[in-house]
C-alpha cells in the first residue's frame, strides 16, 4: 500500500532506540511503523534481555541489534563510568548512550537513508519524507539550547548555521553522510572511541543535563556540508501536525480506539512521554468521549455533535487545526 502512495522515494530503513521504559508503547509503535512506512528494515536497538519480548512479532524484516555490541570498543558502562568520574552523576548515561547508537547505527545500514525513529511516538498516518526531487524533509522546531552548539563547534569547528531547530521526534538520515560525519569524530578522537571526543568537550556545567545533540549536530553538518540535499516542510500537504501530550490525553499506553480518534484530529503523529503527569480521572473521562464520539458516528442525526467534540479536545490540548 505504502508503494502506491510514494513510489518514488529512496530505500530507506527505520531505526528506534528502546529502553525499558517504552517497551509496552514501542510494541505499538511498530506495528504502526509496519502499516504506514515503507522501510525495508527495521532496526530496533535495545539490550538484549529485551529482545524476546518482540519475538512474538515474527516480522523478517525486524532486526534486534544489541545496544551493548554495537560498538567495539564503547557500551552504556562507558557512559556511566565517565560521567560518575567526571561529575559522580551517572544519571544521563543513557540518554547520552542512546544518541551515540543513532549515529554508530550507521556502520552497518545498508540503504542509502535511514529514519530515526522516536520509541514513545506513535504515526497515526503515511507520512512522506522526501518531496519530488527526492530531497529530505526537515520537520523544524524552535529550540536553541545554547550548549548543543558550544558542543558542535568544539567536536567538528561547527558553528550553528541556521535559524531553526533539527530536534524533532524523527530524522531522515543520510547514511553516507552520517558516516562521514562519523570519520570526522573518530580523527578527532584519536585512539579513543568517537563519543568520548563528544563527551570530553561537554562543558562541566552542561554534561549533568543536556549537553550534546545527536540531531542538532548531524543536522548542522548536513547543511554544512550538502545543503542542496534537504529542505524544510513548507506546504500545507508537508507540513506535520503533531503533539507531545499524548499521555495528558489517554495515558502513556492508547488503545485501538484513542488512536483512531487522535487520527481523526487530524495528528501525523502523537508521542507518549512517561514523564507527563497524568490525570486519571482526565484520561477516564476522555476515553468516555471517544466511545460517544465513535457511538455517535454511527447516528446520522446526532453526528453533528461530533464537531463539539473535536472542537473541546482541540481546545483543551492545545492541538493544531488540520493543514
Amino acid at each position: 500500500m505504502m508503494m502506491q502512495l510514494f513510489p518514488n522515494n529512496p530505500n530507506y530503513d527505520i531505526v528506534i532506540c528502546l529502553g525499558p521504559q517504552h517497551i509496552e508503547t514501542a510494541k505499538v509503535v511498530i506495528k504502526q511503523v509496519k502499516r504506514f512506512f515503507q522501510a525495508k528494515q527495521v532496526y530496533l536497538i535495545t539490550n538484549v534481555s529485551h529482545f524476546e519480548k518482540f519475538q512474538s512479532f515474527n516480522l523478517t524484516n525486524l532486526i534486534f541489534v544489541n545496544e551493548n555490541e554495537l560498538f567495539d570498543r564503547f557500551n552504556f558502562q562507558s557512559v556511566a563510568d565517565f560521567l560518575r568520574q567526571k561529575i559522580n552523576d551517572e544519571d544521563r548515561a543513557g540518554w547520552y548512550f542512546q544518541q551515540f547508537l543513532k549515529m554508530e547505527i550507521a556502520k552497518i545500514i545498508q540503504s542509502d537513508y535511514y529514519l530515526i525513529w522516536d520509541a514513545d511516538t506513535i504515526p497515526l498516518k503515511p507520512i512522506n519524507f522526501f518531496d519530488k526531487e527526492e530531497k529530505v524533509l526537515i520537520h523544524k522546531s524552535e529550540e536553541n539550547h545554547t550548549p548543543y552548539f558550544e558542543t558542535m563547534e568544539h567536536i567538528l569547528g561547527l558553528k550553528k548555521t541556521v535559524n531553526y531547530s533539527y530536534i524533532s521526534e524523527h530524522f531522515m538520515v543520510q547514511t553516507k553522510l552520517m558516516q562521514k560525519m562519523l570519520l570526522e569524530l573518530s580523527k578527532n578522537a584519536g585512539d579513543l572511541a568517537w563519543p568520548y571526543h563528544i563527551l570530553e568537550n561537554i562543558a562541566a556545567k552542561d554534561i549533568s543535563l543536556s549537553g550534546f545533540s545527536e540531531y542538532e549536530t548531524y543536522g548542522n553538518f548536513l547543511n554544512s556540508t550538502n545543503p542542496d540535499s534537504f529542505r524544510l516542510r513548507t506546504s500545507s500537504s508537508e507540513l506535520l501536525n503533531t503533539t507531545r501530550n499524548g499521555s495528558m490525553i489517554f495515558g502513556t499506553l492508547p488503545n485501538t480506539e484513542d488512536l483512531k480518534f487522535l487520527e481523526v484530529l487530524g495528528l501525523h503523529y502523537v508521542t507518549f512521554e512517561i514523564w507527563q503527569d497524568v490525570n486519571p480521572k482526565e484520561i477516564k473521562a476522555n476515553k468516555r468521549r471517544v466511545a460517544l464520539f465513535f457511538l455517535l458516528e454511527k447516528i446520522p442525526m446526532l453526528k453533528s455533535l461530533n464537531k463539539l467534540i473535536i472542537k473541546n479536545f482541540r481546545k483543551t490540548y492545545s492541538l493544531p487545526q488540520p493543514l
